[in-house]
């Protein structure tokens, strides 16, 4: 008798824990992994921990991704404009939207700040809605993982994704409105060939000017993952920082990534004046280095760097 209760113990605890996940409607089509009640939950504290007078901005990483919606109004944002590197290209049905990505904790910190003044103190904290999953869906080239988690306001609903494993912010977004459409001049168009961009000239700099994914989204979430792209953007980052930082001499480079199941190809093109003997150097540690492989299906991603130079405009 008492190993029966002992059993009915643990199986009731058992349970009542299952039923404290909150689950929601997900869209068809779309792959959400959820999390345990208590990493939800600690993720909700560590947002509103980080929205209170007492930020510690334990919730940032290097790398923050801005999403397309919000980044429509982030863009004018003055502090944000002192951004410069880390532009980032989001490909939705047949358009291509602007983003940004923070490549340092600073930045990441003048993002979380900017937002936080837009919250304010009046918000509440939960999962997404039907309409918010279908949106951050079409953006993204990977499976949702909680902690997803709205800062609901007045004005604006906040998407904010948190990496599971160290609940670090990965994506800051805002939910369009049900009749917020996309306006014409958020979009980038190719003809014959050539990208057709209109981002201002920017400041003279030697850094990585802009991220472009070549393949669907589709493809990107099948066969590859952001932490796989994360990477491949800092190895290469590194070693053109170390390389570049002190050359005298102007030009831009193209480097673009095609991720293969068993071999990846990496090709190069340069413009202007560009330092070849250290160009050399470049691509052999390029090289040299392991990256991730494709899945199944090759995906392709392009940098562009400048060195000593501005950004392309129209």
């Amino acid at each position: 008798m008492e190993n029966f209760f002992l059993t009915l113990f643990l199986l009731t605890g058992f349970l009542f824990r299952a039923q404290k996940t909150e689950t929601i409607t997900i869209p068809k089509g779309v792959v959400y992994n959820y999390s345990s009640p208590k990493v939800v939950e600690k993720a909700k504290k560590i947002i509103s921990d980080n929205l209170s007078d007492n930020n510690d901005y334990k919730i940032l990483q290097n790398n923050l991704i801005i999403g397309p919606e919000l980044w429509k109004r982030l863009k004018d944002n003055e502090k944000i404009q002192n951004i410069k590197q880390g532009k980032v290209q989001f490909h939705v049905d047949n358009l291509i939207l602007d983003g940004k990505m923070s490549q340092d904790i600073n930045d990441s910190k003048i993002i979380w700040d900017e937002f936080k003044n837009e919250v304010s103190h009046d918000y509440k904290i939960r999962k997404a809605n039907e309409d918010e999953l279908k949106y951050y869906w079409s953006v993204i080239s990977f499976d949702i993982d909680e902690p997803l988690l709205i800062v609901e306001t007045k004005e604006h609903n906040y998407i904010l994704n948190l990496l599971k494993k160290d609940l670090k912010l990965l994506w800051l977004d805002e939910a369009p409105k049900p009749d917020n459409n996309i306006q014409k001049n958020d979009v980038k168009k190719y003809q014959n060939g050539k990208e057709i961009d209109s981002v201002s000239k920017g400041i003279k700099e030697t850094a990585l000017e802009k991220v472009i994914l070549l393949s669907s989204d589709q493809e990107l979430n099948t066969n590859s993952s952001f932490e796989d792209i994360e990477l491949i953007i800092k190895k290469t980052d590194e070693i053109f920082n170390e390389l570049f930082k002190s050359s005298m001499k102007s030009g831009k480079i193209m480097v673009e990534f095609e991720l293969k199941k068993k071999k990846n190809e990496i090709t190069y093109a340069v413009k202007d004046d560009l330092d070849l003997d250290i160009m050399k150097i470049f691509e052999q540690r390029v090289n040299s280095e392991k990256y991730p492989n494709s899945k199944k299906d090759p995906v392709k991603i392009r940098l562009i760097y400048k060195v000593n130079s501005f950004n392309d405009s129209e």
